[in-house]
């Protein structure tokens, strides 16, 4: 009878330990465009070996009343008339201050639109909710989108 308590405990240990050592950012998110409210695509987000994120188009959504964007027709680089699936849309973000859940020195490409920015992001308390700020590298205009976690 010890025995089973004792690898009760243990197995829950060890369960709670893996669950706690989940990376909150890590996982599918459905992206909100700041510009029409709607949601454009869902991306998984990844951890590397240097500890940075990055972000990869999974899926992608029509605007209504829009054409289904497929191709990065307005990407310049080696992403110029690639797919948008399977195209990586934020790269380099890394975690700031675990405290405020603040990330930094992220890259983010809009395929839509063409536009690079230079990314910095907030998770929310709740785990559910990216906010990530972008300032152009091409204007020094800016924008803010919102993740939301499957």
């Amino acid at each position: 009878m010890k025995f089973s308590c004792s690898l009760f405990v243990l197995s829950s240990l060890c369960a709670f330990s893996s669950f706690a050592a989940t990376d909150p950012l890590v996982g599918k998110w459905k992206t909100i465009d700041d510009k029409t409210g709607y949601s454009l695509s869902d991306v998984m987000i990844e951890k590397d070996k240097k500890n940075s994120y990055k972000a990869v188009i999974v899926s992608t959504r029509e605007i209504p009343g829009a054409v289904k964007i497929e191709i990065c027709n307005k990407c310049d680089g080696v992403n110029k008339n690639q797919p948008i699936i399977g195209m990586t849309t934020l790269s380099h973000l890394q975690l700031d201050d675990p405290k405020d859940l603040t990330y930094s020195h992220g890259q983010l490409l809009d395929p839509f639109s063409g536009l690079r920015y230079d990314a910095y992001a907030r998770l929310s308390n709740n785990g559910k909710h990216l906010r990530i700020r972008g300032t152009s590298i091409e204007n020094g205009g800016g924008r803010n989108i919102t993740w939301v976690k499957y």
